[in-house]
């Protein structure tokens, strides 16, 4: 039975695990507000969660409120509408839950503009096919994105993960920044002559506000923590090794990242 819409809610949000596959705010928003013009109903609210992982609901403030408004019958919310479905599930298996639990109890409908869901007029088993069909593509396209850095890692160019304390990227390489280089030499030999964690940090900040360079960047900001100078003086990339070790590949790729005349000499 076709269920008759008259008042909808948005909901938009741009993923932090993926920003390279995003649609920005602007278009999803877009694309709601004239889906919405074209069936002539009311739109009471839209509700954003920016750089928000689609697997952490708890996380996302938006989303609760979205719901909470939806489900308040004073509200008089027929449907929730989104861009596309990953956008407020990523996975079928808690999208379905959302539908069973927390929509159909109140007679809200779920619509996606990109994917023409329509629990207003669609069976859940046309669901469930459709949701299927969209995170088969995911995983697909997920996949050929992994297999893609992998290569890009392999080449010796950068392929994601934190870029090593005072280099740059240009054109997917690792760049010396040489006026400030120094200071990781300078930590390098202070820590091979057996100087503890706590005193090279008092010293290099010393030694950056002397020169103007204690200005709060983020690089700054790293000195001052013994776990990031633990991490910067075992790191290999100094001495032109990049480990290749992203949380979603699980690959353990060693390359040269840099040429002889950038690499630091010191064993770390």
């Amino acid at each position: 039975m076709k269920q008759f819409i008259k008042s909808v809610v948005g909901y938009v949000r741009i993923s932090s695990d993926s920003p390279k596959d995003n649609t920005s705010v602007a278009e999803q928003k877009k694309r709601i507000y004239a889906y919405c013009t074209s069936q002539d109903w009311k739109f009471k609210e839209m509700f954003v969660d920016e750089a928000k992982s689609g697997s952490k609901i708890d996380k996302r403030v938006e989303y609760a409120k979205m719901l909470e408004f939806a489900q308040d019958k004073s509200n008089e919310i027929d449907a929730i509408i989104v861009f596309q479905s990953d956008r407020i599930h990523r996975h079928l298996k808690n999208f379905l839950i959302m539908i069973e639990d927390d929509l159909q109890p109140h007679d809200i409908a779920f619509i996606s503009v990109s994917e023409s869901f329509d629990t207003s007029t669609q069976g859940m088993l046309t669901l469930q096919m459709l949701g299927s069909f969209a995170e088969f593509e995911r995983d697909l396209i997920n996949e050929r994105t992994r297999s893609s850095r992998i290569v890009t890692a392999k080449s010796g160019k950068y392929a994601g993960g934190k870029i090593p304390f005072r280099y740059t990227i240009t054109d997917g390489q690792f760049t010396v920044i040489e006026k400030k280089v120094k200071l990781v030499r300078q930590m390098i030999l202070m820590y091979a002559e057996g100087k503890s964690y706590g005193y090279i940090a008092i010293y290099i900040s010393s030694l950056q506000k002397q020169s103007g360079d204690d200005s709060g960047s983020s690089d700054t900001t790293k000195i001052g923590s013994r776990t990031s100078l633990c991490y910067m003086l075992r790191n290999r990339a100094y001495i032109g090794v990049l480990t290749y070790d992203g949380k979603k590949e699980k690959n353990q790729i060693q390359v040269k990242a840099f040429d002889s005349g950038n690499r630091i000499q010191a064993i770390i």
